[in-house]
């Protein structure tokens, strides 16, 4: 095995490796049912953020999917599951990417760390949540997709302290920006 092979398979392992801890994390955090993260590398390959938001919202207005794919590429490189394998979230990823999450792209690419937008009723192998831990490094941005698959985040609602959607997504904001210092995903 060359260098870059070698090299290639440990960033795969310390992802896959981050990927798990990030979902102890927030299991440590009082968020049980969170199973899963896949880390996604994205890559900004044209327009200005001006441009780029003026296109996701007119998608938005017209009920279509955003033109992700002329402005960014979108690389999984990091996964835990006690569900599934890292293959099938990526073969899944097209479906699971609710566009709730996917409108939210350009603001996780240009907005500093840390950032969390969240779909409240995403279900099943839909993920719930989307989180920036560090600002962007030789022009990407490593996000992480969160999912808890037997429910959606609104089900949290009287699960938590409070009761209050608000509560307990400034308490994900918490356990989010603590997370922060615990995993270097560059």
């Amino acid at each position: 095995m060359s260098n870059s092979s070698n090299q290639t398979v440990i960033d795969t392992q310390a992802a896959h490796a981050a990927a798990q801890r990030i979902v102890r994390h927030f299991q440590g955090k009082g968020f049980t049912r969170i199973t899963e993260a896949l880390i996604l590398q994205i890559h900004h390959i044209a327009g200005d953020r001006a441009e780029i938001e003026e296109a996701f919202e007119a998608a938005q207005e017209q009920d279509k999917v955003p033109p992700v794919n002329a402005y960014f590429e979108i690389h999984p490189y990091g996964h835990f599951s006690e569900t599934r394998s890292f293959n099938e979230a990526k073969s899944a990823l097209k479906s699971d990417f609710t566009l709730s999450l996917i409108n939210d792209i350009p603001r996780m690419f240009f907005e500093a760390a840390p950032a969390l937008a969240d779909d409240p009723l995403a279900q099943g192998t839909k993920y719930d949540a989307i989180m920036k831990l560090s600002d962007n490094v030789d022009g990407y941005a490593v996000v992480i997709l969160l999912n808890d698959p037997d429910a959606s985040f609104i089900d949290y609602v009287g699960t938590h302290p409070g009761a209050d959607w608000h509560k307990i997504m400034g308490e994900f904001k918490i356990a989010t920006t603590s997370l922060m210092e615990d995993v270097d995903l560059h």
